[in-house]
């Protein structure tokens, strides 16, 4: 299994090239920052990252939360994962902090900084723009910032000086790297080179995203043991099942063509589910996770409109609910009304305001993302018993 990425992911989104002069570059960026600060519309010699997070987060963001001393403690021991990493990213990028005179800057998956190693003297310095441990660095805090923004783009980037939306920012360089786990998909912590935006250089940022994917390929790696170990600790049963573990990670499967994770609205408990793609199935706990076997009870579709839209599917007696936004709860219920089933045309013509056909056919495709075999295709046309029920 492999982290998600955005299309753009594989390019690095280096600030400049080498061989380009930083205080000449960061003179030719500062009216362009004033001018989107004081309200003008954003220029086209902004780079586009750099453009879509200051639109994200117009001015200087807000208040960056610091935890108390023991929230920081107990957020330390409780990540699984920068206790794995940490030794990793300290012996790749360390010594090059210390020779670029830039710190290492290593956060959570929610933006609080766990740790800040590296020259003292460059500390000092940070210190004074509360860069330091137990700072939260989001955009929705301090605006544009290296640490905030790979937190949504999710991509490898260098924020330079005057590019960061707070001017107590625009002397640094912030070289950063989010860091997904492959078992879950989440991000679980960044890590960022940060120092004088004179030390800004391509090769700083190849270095911090190859370290960045390293440390994914360990986490991965580990995650792979972990599944191997289930498969031995758990005696596939006669018939079809499927054995995931508490990420709903596939670790082994009979009559079943399954993707690497399952995806159950809800989350798995003991008992029927249902489960896109698979259909009605039984789970009972192991140890380290989930077995599911095929079970032949009846389905059954609920439909409430309500304050909040929402389907609840029922597997005999276990219900699961998954929330809808009003386009889709609409779409469900012209197909419950059309037992026959209807293409993209005629939901278009059955829909109580104009739409096209091709918008039609987008959205049933996210429903069915939603409720998989629940829906089928050529003709749309839903596959098991649908009641109303609110």
């Amino acid at each position: 299994m492999t982290p998600v990425r955005t299309p753009a992911a594989q390019s690095l989104q280096a600030a400049l090239g080498a061989g380009v002069d930083p205080l000449g570059y960061a003179r030719q960026l500062l009216p362009l920052h004033r001018a989107w600060s004081e309200g003008a519309r954003i220029r086209s010699e902004v780079r586009p990252v750099i453009a879509r997070s200051w639109k994200r987060a117009p001015g200087r963001g807000g208040e960056s939360r610091l935890l108390p001393e023991d929230e920081l403690a107990a957020r330390r021991r409780g990540n699984q994962e920068m206790s794995i990493l940490g030794q990793l990213l300290g012996d790749r990028l360390l010594p090059l902090a210390g020779q670029a005179e830039n710190q290492l800057v290593i956060t959570d998956g929610e933006g609080y900084i766990l740790s800040v190693r590296g020259p003292r003297a460059v500390r000092r310095q940070s210190d004074g723009i509360g860069f330091i441990p137990g700072a939260r660095w989001r955009e929705a805090d301090v605006g544009t910032n290296g640490i905030g923004t790979v937190m949504v783009d999710r991509i490898p980037m260098q924020v330079f000086g005057p590019e960061h939306a707070r001017e107590e920012q625009h002397a640094w360089v912030c070289t950063s790297a989010p860091i997904v786990n492959p078992a879950t998909g989440t991000l679980v912590a960044t890590v960022t080179l940060a120092g004088s935006f004179r030390t800004a250089h391509p090769h700083t940022l190849a270095l911090v995203s190859a370290t960045a994917r390293e440390a994914e390929g360990e986490l991965l790696r580990l995650h792979q043991l972990e599944l191997d170990e289930l498969r031995s600790a758990v005696d596939g049963p006669g018939g079809r099942y499927v054995l995931v573990d508490g990420h709903l990670a596939v670790a082994a499967s009979r009559g079943f063509d399954c993707p690497a994770r399952l995806p159950v609205p809800g989350g798995l408990q003991e008992g029927n589910v249902w489960v896109r793609g698979l259909g009605a199935m039984h789970a009972a706990p192991v140890p380290g996770g989930w077995l599911l076997r095929p079970v032949a009870e009846r389905v059954v579709l609920e439909l409430c409109s309500g304050p909040v839209p929402k389907v609840v599917i029922s597997v005999g007696s276990e219900r699961t609910e998954v929330p809808l936004g009003w386009r889709h709860w609409q779409i469900l219920e012209l197909l419950a009304r059309r037992h026959q089933g209807v293409d993209a045309d005629g939901l278009a013509e059955l829909w109580p305001g104009p739409v096209s056909a091709v918008t039609v056919r987008a959205e049933v495709s996210r429903l069915r993302a939603k409720l998989g075999g629940i829906i089928a295709a050529r003709p749309y046309r839903l596959t098991v018993p649908v009641v109303f029920s609110c």
